[in-house]
């Protein structure tokens, strides 16, 4: 399950995490995210700036800060690993997806917007089901919640024509979604979905993150959707693109000056 530690959420609101916590919320380039194991992941570009509670970062992405810098200098931190990550991306063709990602989850947490984006890089726990049953591990771009029909939303979001082909296309997309949510395991993933959410959002509103927002059992009283998020480089791909969705799922298209889900 996706739970922070009640000994981190201690340290992180009134301990000496605290300056780490109030810098990454300061921060709209950084998004602090509800892990298992009782952790919290810190994402700067999709890339994962930090493990809070390991005080680890990856050394994939080269000439890493010590970590120890996160929490007695977390400004300085922050300016170091982002130009580590930065670099490490200058050759990722994912590049633009990612920074797309990221923006629609930063500018979809307002009270007015129609959707609440509670996550990131979302993938199923299978710890319950037995290893011959389990499915091929599958990651969900964003989760989030329509607040106007209580619907849970799984985001996949797409930048330009290129990221809709090969392996990670529209239709492995659908296949993930519809073998985890509509599949033989259907039952436990969707309980176990439910909760994380819950936990998400409880988490979140501890931390000062989230606000105004809080949990419903409407959630899981309808089945959750899938929804395209399309990020075109030029105008005339959004048909072309919806030619290839073929109105299986909603769609909806944003730009570098909205990235507002509607």
């Amino acid at each position: 399950m996706r739970k922070i530690d009640d000994k981190l959420i201690e340290r992180l609101t009134n301990g000496d995490l605290l300056p780490l916590l109030n810098y990454i919320k300061s921060d709209n380039e950084l998004r602090l995210e509800v892990r298992q194991n009782g952790d919290a992941f810190v994402y700067y570009r999709k890339g994962k700036a930090l493990e809070i509670k390991k005080l680890k970062v990856d050394i994939k992405y080269g000439n890493v800060p010590n970590t120890d810098l996160a929490v007695s200098n977390p400004k300085e931190y922050f300016k170091l690993i982002k130009k580590t990550i930065d670099n490490w991306l200058e050759s990722k063709k994912q590049r633009a997806e990612f920074d797309s990602q990221q923006n629609i989850a930063k500018s979809n947490q307002d009270k007015s917007d129609k959707y609440i984006i509670l996550d990131m890089e979302y993938a199923f726990e299978q710890n319950q089901i037995e290893k011959y049953c389990r499915e091929k591990r599958g990651v969900f771009d964003l989760l989030g919640i329509d607040k106007e029909t209580n619907r849970i939303i799984f985001f996949e979001v797409k930048k330009g024509m290129g990221a809709t082909k090969g392996k990670s296309g529209i239709e492995e997309h659908i296949c993930d979604f519809e073998k985890y949510l509509f599949g033989k395991n259907e039952k436990i993933f969707k309980t176990n979905l439910v909760k994380d959410i819950q936990n998400i959002i409880e988490d979140k509103i501890k931390l000062g993150i989230i606000d105004n927002f809080s949990f419903s059992d409407a959630f899981e009283k309808q089945n959750p959707e899938l929804v395209f998020v399309f990020h075109p480089d030029t105008n005339s791909q959004i048909a072309e693109f919806s030619n290839e969705l073929k109105n299986r799922h909603k769609l909806i298209v944003v730009s570098d000056n909205n990235y507002k889900l509607k």
